[in-house]
């Protein structure tokens, strides 16, 4: 009778050697494969925000979404959140009062949801939950959103006919960082409107200034870094088009690239110091700029 021949310990050990040299070889693919497909998503997210916006304004005079909620008496909320959805933490809750909930509902995270139908767009996939305010997670009327896009609120009330540069200027973007927001919305950049009762809220130009022309602009910090899939994000321009964008290209002391990147300074991270401005508004995002200089 024939005896069968088992593997000797030399043997073993030269598979598994083998088998462990292609899993070193193979697991870093895997993982760009699938950062790449959520890139993919949050790409096709970013373009149908954007696209919404773009049905938006057929029905609205081409005229741009609010970026901010205006309190009567006191003024336009430019540096405040926007509950997302409207109302899901419930009359609890200052977010859930009537009052507040009628401000919220004129925010372009709410006006845009009859376009889209569909919260999920706002959240970027496979990016942490960032809970920085402390918002409450049982109680609450419905399950809050993720939100990571944020809206270009120098279009605020803006007219979409007085863009210079429709194929160039951000209209929805990863402003946000690496992270999404639970429950929240945010206009990133921002005017810096007047908060003493008045509701005359829109850019001014302030191009090639030193000086300051009110309102303003003004950007937020972000969550972590601004490389949220291969060392960058998406963004969607205002003639509907979507593409991903590298950020960070450039490490400080050097400087990016100013008509592609809306911050410089950045660190071995991915997080920025700094926001490109001409003195008066972030240089990237002016409605009025042609990105010719």
């Amino acid at each position: 009778m024939r005896k069968k021949r088992a593997f000797t310990l030399i043997e073993l050990l030269v598979v598994i050697a083998i088998i462990a040299i292609l899993a070193a070889i193979l697991f870093p693919v895997f993982a760009q494969a699938k950062e790449a497909a959520k890139k993919t998503a949050d790409l096709s997210n970013n373009k149908q925000t954007g696209t919404s916006i773009a049905i938006y304004l057929a029905d609205s005079d081409d005229t741009f979404p609010l970026g901010y909620r205006f309190t009567p008496g006191t003024g336009w909320r430019w540096n405040f959140q926007v509950s997302t959805p409207l109302g899901w933490m419930g009359p609890g809750f200052a977010q859930g009062q009537p009052a507040r909930m009628a401000e919220d509902a004129s925010h372009w995270s709410n006006t845009i949801q009859p376009y889209t139908k569909n919260y999920g767009l706002l959240e970027a996939p496979g990016l942490p939950g960032k809970d920085v305010y402390g918002y409450p997670t049982t109680g609450t009327l419905k399950p809050p959103a993720l939100s990571n896009q944020t809206y270009n609120g120098l279009l605020h009330n803006w007219s979409a006919t007085a863009v210079a540069a429709p194929s160039q200027l951000p209209l929805i973007w990863q402003g946000r960082g690496k992270g999404n927001a639970i429950g929240a919305s945010l206009t990133n950049p921002a005017l810096m409107c007047p908060q003493n009762g008045t509701s005359n809220c829109q850019y001014v130009s302030g191009a090639n200034s030193s000086t300051f022309v009110p309102p303003g602009g003004a950007m937020f910090g972000v969550y972590d870094s601004m490389w949220m899939y291969n060392k960058g994000g998406n963004v969607s321009f205002c003639d509907t088009s979507a593409k991903f964008r590298r950020f960070g290209a450039t490490l400080a002391p050097g400087d990016t690239d100013y008509k592609t990147d809306p911050y410089t300074g950045y660190d071995a991270n991915g997080s920025p110091g700094f926001y490109w401005t001409d003195g008066s508004n972030p240089w990237l995002f002016r409605p009025d700029y042609d990105f010719s200089q």
